[in-house]
């Protein structure tokens, strides 16, 4: 009897194990293809997508191209020079 509960309790414990892989190898193949993409669009220029889990909440100024911020601060530091 004891057997048999143990027999059946290592198969449950399998099964546990065997779905946990299986959501393990899951989100590695939507990280891989998520990065295929990432590098595609960089080979074409194209901006990047960003991930819905990889979003920070910010407000997406970190590394956006501010050339209007870049260029005023320029004109500053230069007309700042002696």
């Amino acid at each position: 009897m004891d057997r048999d509960k143990r027999h059946e309790s290592a198969e449950k414990l399998k099964s546990v194990k065997d779905l946990e892989k299986k959501g393990e190898k899951k989100k590695n193949l939507t990280r891989q293809a998520l990065e295929t993409r990432r590098a595609k669009s960089r080979q074409r220029g194209k901006p990047e997508e960003e991930s819905p889990d990889e979003y920070d909440g910010g407000d997406g100024d970190d590394d956006s191209d501010d050339s209007e911020g870049m260029a005023s601060c320029l004109d500053q530091i230069i007309e700042g020079s002696p």
